[in-house]
C-alpha cells in the first residue's frame, strides 16, 4: 500500500477513536446529582433576570447579575466540577488504565475530556446565563451574554481538565482559584483582570449596547483570541502531562 492510501486509512480510525473518547466520558459524566446541580447554579441566574426586570434600568441589572454571577461563579464552577472529574471518574471506574493501554494518540483522551466537559456546561449553564438577559427583557444583552458564556465555558473547560491531569484533589485546588483569583483578586488587584478567563469573558459582555462592565481585562476583538486560546493552553499541558504520566 502506497504512502498516500495508509494515511488516509488512517484519519478515519483517529476520528473514530476521539468520537470514542468522547462518547465515553460524556456518559460519565451526565449523572443525575451534576446536571441537577448545574441546573441549580444556572435557574438562579434565570431568576436574577426576572429580578432585574424591575429594575429602573434592566439591561444595566441583567449585565450586573451576568457578569458577577453568571460569568464569575456558575460558568467556572460548573466546568470546575465536570472538568476535574473527567479523568478522576476514569481512575475510579478503573478505566483509565484500559485506555492508556490502547493505540490511541495521547492527544485524544485531553481533546475529548474538554470538548465533552463543554458539551454540558454550555447548554446547562452558558444557556441560562443567556436566558438571564432574555427574562429580564434585555435583548440586545442576551447575544453577547451566550457568546461570553460559551467562550468562557470552553476556556475553563481547557483549565480544568488540564488540572485534573496535574493535581491530586484539583477540584479544591480550583475552587480557590475560581474564589480568590477570578473572583476577588481580579477585582481588586489593578490590571489583574487580564489574567483571568471572566476579564476576558466580561470584555464579550461589554460588546451589548448601553450597558457599563465593570470587569473588562481588553477590546472584544482580543477575547475572541484570548478565551479560545486558553483551552487550547489547556489541552496542549493536559496532553503533555498524560504522554509523561505513569498509569498503575
Amino acid at each position: 500500500m502506497s504512502t498516500v492510501d495508509t494515511s488516509l486509512a488512517a484519519r478515519p480510525r483517529t476520528r473514530v477513536s476521539l468520537s470514542a473518547l468522547y462518547r465515553l466520558l460524556l456518559r460519565t459524566q451526565l449523572t443525575i446529582a451534576r446536571v441537577l446541580g448545574i441546573a441549580a447554579l444556572g435557574g438562579l441566574s434565570v431568576v436574577l433576570g426576572v429580578f432585574s426586570r424591575w429594575d429602573s434600568d434592566p439591561g444595566q441589572a441583567a449585565a450586573d447579575a451576568i457578569s458577577s454571577y453568571g460569568l464569575a461563579l456558575v460558568i467556572p464552577l460548573a466546568a470546575l466540577w465536570l472538568g476535574t472529574s473527567a479523568i478522576g471518574d476514569l481512575v475510579d471506574d478503573r478505566l483509565l488504565v484500559y485506555l492508556w493501554l490502547k493505540p490511541v494518540s495521547r492527544w485524544q483522551l485531553p481533546a475529548a475530556a474538554v470538548l465533552a466537559t463543554a458539551s454540558v456546561v454550555v447548554p446547562l449553564a452558558a444557556l441560562p446565563v443567556a436566558a438571564t438577559a432574555l427574562v429580564a427583557g434585555a435583548g440586545d444583552v442576551t447575544l453577547p451574554a451566550l457568546l461570553a458564556g460559551s467562550l468562557a465555558g470552553f476556556a475553563y473547560a481547557g483549565l480544568f481538565v488540564a488540572a485534573g491531569f496535574w493535581f491530586r484533589r484539583a477540584i479544591w485546588w480550583g475552587l480557590a482559584f475560581v474564589l480568590l483569583w477570578e473572583n476577588a483578586v481580579a477585582h481588586v488587584a489593578e490590571g489583574s483582570a487580564r489574567f483571568t478567563v471572566v476579564g476576558w469573558a466580561s470584555s464579550v459582555l461589554a460588546t451589548a449596547p448601553d450597558v457599563d462592565v465593570s470587569l473588562v481585562a481588553g477590546s472584544d476583538a482580543v477575547a475572541f483570541v484570548v478565551l479560545p486560546a486558553v483551552a487550547v493552553a489547556g489541552w496542549l499541558m493536559a496532553s503533555w502531562r498524560y504522554r509523561r504520566a505513569d498509569i498503575d
